[in-house]
């Protein structure tokens, strides 16, 4: 028999009274999770098993790592990003020795990148990073995160059209602002803690949805250093044919995410065929090539592939309104 971390444990199911069954509790579990007599547990129904949680389940956890192993000092800022979109609370760093100045300032930097975290370093042998609170609205952040988006398309329109001045600066800036928005999402998403079994595969649809709007933002980011370079290789015509096709993708991801909530089949829909639109050009590439400017045929590839990757978030948020608003199943997912 197996138990600490995840492993299996068999209980022999007891009556109580005439009509209860009763199961007893691991004590090692109980201790772990500071479990007594009296106290509360949250019992999740899902379907063929049950899950109990801990009333305190939402008590912090902290992860601790030995730099002694070079693969822990070599990964450490990548360890710090994936516990906190992960969504744990706090990482602890120790050495035996004291730390390597390099080390300290990759880890340090980590405070620029990852919104709310806070690095101490205590003797130069311990480093405690706190990776700040999870307490912002999913739904809130996956609309801001497409709106933000949109912007970015938006002003990438109004260049091609000549309204709006671009420079790679501001384009690195509106790129890491969107990824640090990206991490906040991930991080809420993963911190999920609810009795509601559908409010928790909810929250796998987000981080599904911000993954891919992620991937979204790195598209556009690598579209509109492109733009930066060719621009004076587009006639006025393809500059206004690329202009119309970032509106449409602009539209598609804000009505798209506007669909979240309230949870809207018909929004979801709308965004899925203006950004077919765009993927249908791929049935006459053949004479975009002969006709256009190897500029305007780059371009326009890139653009298709983002709204390739934007017509799958769709799917994804598409499915999301459907199981939301036609599901017949009662809040605990049963008949």
């Amino acid at each position: 028999m197996t138990g600490h971390n995840g492993g299996s444990l068999k209980r022999k199911i007891q009556r109580l009274g005439a009509s209860s069954l009763i199961v007893t509790l691991p004590k090692d579990w109980a201790r772990r999770n500071k479990v007594n007599v009296g106290d509360m547990l949250h019992i999740y129904d899902d379907g063929d098993k049950l899950i109990i949680a801990p009333e305190n389940a939402s008590m912090k956890v902290t992860l601790d790592f030995s730099l002694s192993h070079f693969s822990v000092e070599k990964h450490a800022p990548r360890i710090t990003l994936c516990t906190y979109v992960f969504g744990f609370d706090k990482i602890i760093f120790k050495s035996n020795k004291k730390i390597k100045e390099p080390v300290i300032d990759r880890i340090g930097k980590m405070e620029e990148i990852l919104p709310g975290t806070r690095v101490q370093v205590e003797e130069k042998q311990r480093i405690i990073v706190d990776l700040g609170e999870k307490s912002e609205d999913l739904l809130d952040l996956l609309v801001d995160y497409g709106r933000s988006i949109s912007r970015v398309l938006n002003r990438l329109s109004g260049f091609l059209e000549g309204k709006v001045h671009l420079t790679k600066e501001e384009l690195d800036m509106e790129y890491e602002n969107l990824l640090k928005l990206n991490y906040r999402l991930l991080r809420t998403a993963n911190s999920v803690k609810t009795t509601d079994i559908m409010e928790e595969r909810k929250a796998r649809y987000m981080v599904s949805a911000s993954n891919l709007i992620g991937m979204v933002n790195d598209s556009v980011y690598k579209f509109a250093l492109d733009l930066l370079y060719m621009m004076g290789n587009l006639s006025e015509s393809e500059k206004q044919r690329l202009s119309f096709l970032l509106q449409v993708l602009e539209v598609a991801v804000s009505t798209v995410v506007l669909s979240l909530e309230p949870p809207s089949v018909k929004k979801a829909e709308e965004s899925y065929w203006k950004v077919r639109s765009i993927l249908d050009l791929e049935g006459n590439i053949r004479e975009i090539v002969e006709n256009d400017s190897p500029a305007f045929t780059y371009l326009l590839a890139k653009i298709i592939d983002i709204a390739r990757i934007i017509d799958i978030a769709e799917n994804v948020i598409l499915c999301h309104a459907l199981i939301t608003k036609f599901n017949e199943a009662g809040e605990d997912g049963s008949k």
